[in-house]
């Protein structure tokens, strides 16, 4: 049965319509792209909010972190207990999951045993079950990023990544020399610390769980931790 003109008007529309993404694209009509070229080059004082030497980057990050509604303590390694008991007082938390295998725990297990608090670890035989019961978890994390002052983490088979979603309160242990400008160091950071071999999941926290409703009320704890406190350490 011949095509009546409706049809042939269509495919004629259809055609210009793909030339015109064809064209938009850089391929010619056989389907084919020219060569790259190279990259452009990145003007660094434009896109880059904080340099690689900058010496406030710490201050930097600490400061962003808290607009994001984070609770920041900055502690020496010698008093990381203490800053421990302070995120925790007046909280009502009984119980307590450590998964914080990259910064020595300064004794931290016995010390919150000794305080009453039930203490589990990430790598108990039942922590994937306990992780769901606690009312805290104590974590390190990867990395900071200055720029924002966000979070890194990734999980593997020593960090498990619900330690930081589903606890209502999440305690971050970040030393200060971890808190790297911006994405664009860390990324070769991630590459070398794997080995190459790129995580799972690689997840940027920007501060305690958020989410709004249509008529935009805020509400927070909905998708991971209400509280969010990070003790920065100085080593």
């Amino acid at each position: 049965m011949p095509e009546n003109n409706s049809d042939i008007s269509k495919a004629n529309v259809r055609a210009e319509f793909l030339a015109r993404v064809r064209h938009a694209l850089g391929h010619t009509a056989q389907g084919t792209a020219p060569e790259a070229g190279p990259p452009p080059a990145r003007p660094e004082k434009l896109i880059r909010q904080v340099g690689a030497a900058d010496p406030r980057r710490v201050e930097r990050w600490i400061g962003m972190a808290e607009k994001n509604g984070m609770k920041v303590l900055r502690s020496r390694a010698i008093g990381l207990n203490q800053a421990v008991d302070t995120c925790l007082a007046g909280s009502g938390v009984r119980s307590v999951m450590l998964n914080m295998a990259g910064v020595p725990d300064a004794g931290l297990v016995n010390h919150l045993s000794g305080e009453g608090y039930q203490v589990s670890q990430w790598g108990d035989a039942d922590c994937v079950r306990r992780v769901y019961e606690c009312d805290a978890a104590i974590t390190d994390c990867r990395y900071g990023l200055a720029d924002t002052g966000a979070l890194v983490v990734w999980s593997d088979p020593g960090f498990g990544r619900s330690t930081t979603l589903t606890v209502p309160l999440h305690i971050a242990l970040l030393p200060a020399s971890r808190i790297l400008p911006d994405m664009m160091d860390v990324m070769p950071r991630i590459r070398k610390d794997t080995g190459g071999l790129m995580p799972s999941n690689v997840v940027v926290i920007n501060g305690p769980s958020k989410t709004a409703d249509i008529e935009m009320k805020l509400v927070t704890g909905v998708h991971g931790p209400k509280y969010l406190h990070v003790i920065v350490i100085d080593d």
